[in-house]
Formats: C-alpha cells, sequence, structure tokens
C-alpha cells in the first residue's frame, strides 16, 4: 500500500457516485460511505479519499438521485468524463461530478433545510435498493464489500443498511433519528432495533452536547449498540469545515474508524 489514489465519478444504475480507489493493493476492503445531510458534499468526497489512502475502496452514492438534480452553475465550464460504460458526460466544474446528476448542498442553514426537505423524501427500501447497487459497483472494481461508514443523516443510512448488506463492520457518527419514527427512513421501526439485529459490528459515536441526539436518545443507543461518547463534543464534531468541529474527538473517532477497517481487513486475509 502506498497511500496513492484514484478518484472519479460513475454511474450505478442512473445514480451518480463519487468513487475513491487505493492504487496497488489487490481487493481491498469496499467502504459505503453516505453524506451527511448536504449531500455528495466535498467533505463526504474527502473522507471517502482519506479511507482509500488507507487502502480501501470507497464508494459515495447520491442517494438524493431521484429528487433533485443539481443544476449548472452560471458560467461554469464544462469537460468530458467517461462513466462507468464509457458514455460522454458533461463535467459539473464545482462539484467535479456529472453536470446536473449530483445533489451537494451548501453548508449553511439554506443547505441544512432543503437538506431537510430531502431527508423526508428518502424511503428505506429505496435506499437499500441504491446500497446494494453501491455494494455491487465495488465488486466489479475487485473489492470487498464488508464495511460502511457514515455521517449524521448517513449514519442513519449505515445504521439502517448493515444488516440488509451483510456489512463485517459499520461506523455510524452522530445517527439522528435512531430511536423514532418521525423519519420516513426509519418506518416501519425505529432504525435503532433494525441496526440491533444486524450481525456485523456497529459502532456509534456520539457528542455528548449534541443538540439533535439528546441524553435520552444517546443512553436507548447505548444500551442496544456498542457506542462512545466524547464529552464537550456536538453534533458533527468530525467535520473539520464546521464551528462544530472537536479535533480531539474528531482524533479518536478516526482512530476506531481505521482500527474497525483494519480489523475487517484481518479477518478476511486469515
Amino acid at each position: 500500500m502506498n497511500g496513492q489514489i484514484t478518484t472519479g465519478w460513475v454511474d450505478i444504475a442512473g445514480m451518480a457516485a463519487y468513487t475513491a480507489l487505493p492504487v496497488g493493493v489487490r481487493r481491498p476492503v469496499g467502504v459505503l460511505v453516505a453524506g451527511e445531510i448536504f449531500g455528495v458534499s466535498g467533505y463526504a468526497r474527502r473522507m471517502a479519499d482519506r479511507l482509500a489512502g488507507l487502502g480501501h475502496a470507497a464508494v459515495v452514492p447520491d442517494f438524493n438521485h431521484r429528487h433533485e438534480l443539481l443544476p449548472s452553475p452560471a458560467g461554469s465550464s464544462a469537460g468530458l468524463v467517461r462513466e462507468g460504460v464509457g458514455v460522454p458526460v458533461a463535467v459539473d466544474a464545482v462539484t467535479g461530478g456529472p453536470l446536473g446528476r449530483v445533489v451537494e448542498l451548501p453548508v449553511d442553514a439554506a443547505g441544512r433545510e432543503r437538506g431537510l426537505e430531502l431527508a423526508w423524501l428518502l424511503r428505506r427500501e429505496q435506499v437499500l435498493d441504491d446500497a446494494r447497487a453501491a455494494s455491487e459497483h465495488l465488486r466489479r472494481v475487485g473489492a470487498r464489500p464488508a464495511a460502511a461508514v457514515g455521517f449524521s443523516l448517513g449514519g442513519h443510512v449505515v445504521c439502517s443498511v448493515a444488516g440488509e448488506l451483510g456489512l463485517a463492520a459499520a461506523v455510524a457518527l452522530y445517527p439522528g433519528w435512531l430511536t423514532g419514527t418521525e423519519l420516513p427512513l426509519s418506518r416501519p421501526e425505529p432504525t435503532l432495533e433494525r441496526a440491533a439485529r444486524a450481525p456485523g459490528r456497529l459502532v456509534v459515536l456520539l457528542g455528548a452536547d449534541d443538540p439533535i441526539i439528546d441524553g435520552a436518545q444517546q443512553r436507548a443507543i447505548a444500551e442496544r449498540l456498542e457506542t462512545v461518547v466524547y464529552p464537550g463534543a456536538s453534533h458533527g464534531f468530525a467535520a473539520d469545515e464546521r464551528d462544530t468541529f472537536h479535533p480531539a474527538a474528531a482524533q479518536d473517532a478516526w482512530r476506531r474508524i481505521e482500527d474497525v477497517l483494519d480489523e475487517v481487513r484481518r479477518s478476511r486475509t486469515e
């Protein structure tokens, strides 16, 4: 493993996805990466790049692909990129992804409001179908789809699909709405119940001062799942572009992510 990676966008059954693959690694662990409410954001893509740099194959699907297309920014320049089947598509100058195909919301109040609207359009079976398709893509590029890492809403997605995908391990950072059914994605039963049945290892990382996941929810999660709670950390503590970034918690969280994925890698080579 030399730390070199290749990145790009692919079309997976009509769904755009960002991929980051390690160079020179035979049969890497395939990792499904589910981003925050802001979609396939620059942060989510950087996290995929980081995982690839550790020797894992990462894919970040656009789970919002059924509901909103990102229009081309005024004055953007378009080049050409070849997707999975070799079809030329225009490139969005902002995201680097297929033009008009990728949801990337601004990390501000307006972006969060639109992100919540889109979150309420997600349905469990559709997200599971997308996750399965992303896993199959990882298999086609020579990886062994066996793990997932999710942030915020993406953490919820990871908790929802880990068992159905038969993942060996998953890490969910500050996953909201796990304990109730207010989010359509968490119906008909709370996603926490679904996650607790997952046969693989599922680790949840929370901030003690998270205003979205309160103390009662944190205790309920800790009763059912392997959980780490960071004192003084809030929601989004691992996102270095946010004012809630907590360096110590983020560093420990990434240490745990790396340990979990290394455990999966070792189990696949023994």
